[in-house]
């Protein structure tokens, strides 16, 4: 199973939206590059931010790259992909040219539980098109978020199958040329409560709380994790208690010792962030975490 490091990047400083969960649109002050609801790109700072990490990831992932030992996914939010140029880049120019990124919407951003359809990213197609030529138009993404948003255990298991079939994917691709005893690294660039998820499913330690602190997810923070075994299943729902995969240990969470400004807007689960009471969700009445109606009568804002 050749995948045996995890390294995970959230993007950096973006430009804000706002949501009015009575009607369903969402706003910016600022025009988005792709004209899509919340694919925002990066404030300035996080354009320096991306550029920081960028000369640092180039610089520890070259020799992999070099060897083809590196493979790289991301969210296809616009955001993220920003965030990860000036590294792509770099590779690509030194020493891996065929070096590409696939998105992998099984990674994308999370929106909480709405009666209204949510947003979704541009496609990989328009995106290496128009504005980043490293991206893989022919990868398919494994994992698709629901429309209409997920709850916190919903987000939990996409990410579980996203990784579950990811690395599936990476181990039979190498296996099936012969390299199955080469250590490969996968790099991934995405959200806050993605990467919050992705710490607890691939350990295994999924706290009695959601909302507590455990996994960090500052703003290009990195987080490494390392495979515990490489003779499991690949079960994808099945893993709380060890992780998917055969588990992982985390050696650095969301260490940010690259940037020249440190550790900045870190993030944590605050509760289910559920829309389903508000503009045309009022009508079927109270929508509890689980997801059970309560009631007929309309919910008060």
């Amino acid at each position: 199973m050749p995948v045996t490091e995890i390294l995970l990047l959230r993007h950096g400083h973006r430009v804000a939206w706002t949501l009015d969960p009575t009607t369903g649109k969402y706003t910016a002050n600022h025009p988005y590059p792709t004209r899509l609801p919340a694919d925002p790109p990066l404030v300035s700072h996080g354009v320096d931010q991306a550029a920081e990490t960028g000369a640092y990831l180039a610089e520890q992932l070259g020799e992999l790259a070099k060897q083809d030992r590196l493979r790289v996914y991301s969210s296809l939010f616009y955001r993220c992909l920003q965030t990860l140029k000036p590294a792509i880049e770099k590779l690509r120019s030194s020493v891996a040219p065929d070096l590409r990124v696939r998105g992998e919407r099984g990674f994308g951003e999370w929106f909480g539980h709405a009666w209204f359809e949510q947003p979704v990213p541009a496609s990989a197609e328009r995106l290496k098109e128009e504005f980043f030529a490293f991206v893989d138009d022919q990868y398919q993404s494994k994992v698709i978020p629901d429309r209409h948003g997920e709850r916190i255990p919903e987000i939990h298991d996409r990410i579980a199958k996203a990784f579950t079939r990811v690395i599936q994917d990476i181990d039979q691709e190498y296996e099936s040329c012969g390299r199955g005893s080469e250590e490969v690294t996968l790099l991934i660039c995405g959200h806050a409560a993605q990467i919050v998820c992705s710490g607890r499913v691939l350990t295994g330690e999924m706290p009695d709380d959601p909302d507590e602190e455990d996994f960090h997810c500052f703003t290009c923070g990195i987080s490494k994790f390392q495979r515990r075994a490489r003779d499991q299943g690949y079960d994808e729902l099945d893993w709380r208690g060890k992780g998917v995969t055969g588990g992982w240990e985390c050696i650095l969470n969301s260490w940010c010792g690259h940037l020249s400004e440190g550790e900045e807007r870190g993030w944590h689960f605050h509760g289910d962030e559920s829309f389903d009471s508000y503009g045309a969700g009022m009508a079927r009445g109270p929508i509890t975490q689980d997801g059970e109606v309560h009631g007929s009568s309309p919910a008060k804002l």
